[in-house]
C-alpha cells in the first residue's frame, strides 16, 4: 500500500476518534475541507509543516505517529 494512503487513513481515523468532521478540522487548521479530504485519501501528501500541525491539533506526537504506521 502506497506510504500516502497510509498516513490518509491513519490521519482520518485519528481525526474521527476525536470527534471531528472533515468540515470542522479544516475550520480548525485554516485549511480548505478539499484539501483534508484529499490528504485522507492519499491523493495529496501534506507538507511536513502541515502534517505536524495536523498531528498537533490531533494532540499526537509524531514519533507515535509513524511507530503506529505499518511501512513495510
Amino acid at each position: 500500500m502506497d506510504i500516502d494512503i497510509k498516513i490518509g487513513e491513519k490521519l482520518a481515523h485519528l481525526r474521527k476518534s476525536k470527534g471531528f468532521t472533515q468540515e470542522q478540522f479544516a475550520s480548525i487548521l485554516d485549511l480548505h475541507e478539499d484539501y483534508i479530504s484529499k490528504i485522507e485519501r492519499g491523493l495529496r501528501s501534506p507538507s511536513v509543516k502541515t502534517l505536524l500541525l495536523i498531528l498537533d491539533k490531533l494532540e499526537v506526537k509524531y514519533s507515535k505517529f509513524f511507530a503506529s504506521l505499518d511501512i513495510s
